[in-house]
């Protein structure tokens, strides 16, 4: 009879030079971003959402053989924070009062990044803004929830630049109701399936039923308005395409619009299906 362990030796031997492998390619890597950081030179972000998007959309349309669904995502998600960490300061900070949502990120961000619980989505922004940290991480909003993505009107240097997951898997996370999103000082990156969000503050006067008959041209994925006492009517507009031009729309509605922004743009995540 053979044995299992005799049989097993060469099998266990070519898996130890594979992981030998991979940790010096890895080595390689993280010798190449080196020579980027060289080159780009001191940043205060370093994030690259579209090419982080454009990397791992090719990743996941190659064949997957028996690894197991997500695995290749999680991989690199886990890499790419580690790496970025190695360009330079990296923070972020993420609300406490959202059941699960810390999975969520920690799942985005891997689990190098340095993430700094704090009261609120409020605070979290407020972080980013007196530059405690360099990034907010925060959930989507919902309607009916303090409406807190006010305040990014009036800070034109942030941008949404990112969706999570981006493949659509929540992994071992705990519930979570929301997809998160990440908001910093970083430019959003056009990667040719993409999605921008619009901020509108109403005029005094302005009705419901007039906002949702000049926003039914715009066929938003989603649509939030926010009625909170003594504010503005506010929306909230997820759009298709990367920085759509509402300029004709704008002029059209101008006299009723107090203030109006394009928050950001985001790489559309990936199917589950797909990945």
């Amino acid at each position: 009879m053979t044995d299992p362990t005799q049989a097993l030796k060469p099998l266990r031997d070519r898996i130890d030079s594979i992981d030998l492998a991979l940790l010096a390619l890895l080595r390689q890597r993280i010798a190449i971003i080196e020579e980027v950081r060289a080159i780009k030179g001191k940043q205060q972000v370093y994030i690259r959402p579209g090419r982080e998007a454009a990397m791992l959309r090719v990743l996941l349309q190659q064949p997957q053989g028996l690894l197991p669904k997500g695995f290749v995502h999680r991989l690199w998600r886990e890499m790419i924070g580690a790496f970025t960490l190695a360009e330079g300061t990296m923070r972020a900070a993420l609300p406490g009062d959202e059941p699960g949502f810390w999975d969520l990120a920690r799942d985005h961000f891997g689990s190098f990044m340095p993430m700094h619980p704090v009261a609120d989505a409020a605070a979290a922004l407020h972080a980013v803004i007196t530059g405690a940290v360099e990034l907010a991480a925060l959930p989507l909003p919902r309607q009916n929830t303090p409406a807190w993505w006010r305040l990014l009107l009036a800070e034109p240097g942030l941008n949404l630049f990112y969706r999570f997951p981006f493949d659509g898997r929540r992994g071992n996370a705990r519930p979570c109701p929301q997809d998160g999103m990440v908001i910093g000082a970083v430019a959003p990156e056009a990667t040719g399936d993409d999605a921008s969000v619009v901020l509108i503050e109403w005029q005094h006067g302005v009705t419901p039923a007039y906002i949702a008959t000049a926003l039914a041209s715009l066929t938003p994925s989603q649509q939030l308005l926010s009625q909170e006492p003594g504010q503005l009517l506010l929306s909230w507009l997820i759009l298709p395409g990367f920085k759509p031009d509402l300029t004709a729309w704008h002029t059209a509605h101008a006299p009723h619009i107090h203030r109006q922004r394009l928050l950001g743009c985001y790489p559309c995540p990936i199917t589950p299906e797909t990945a």
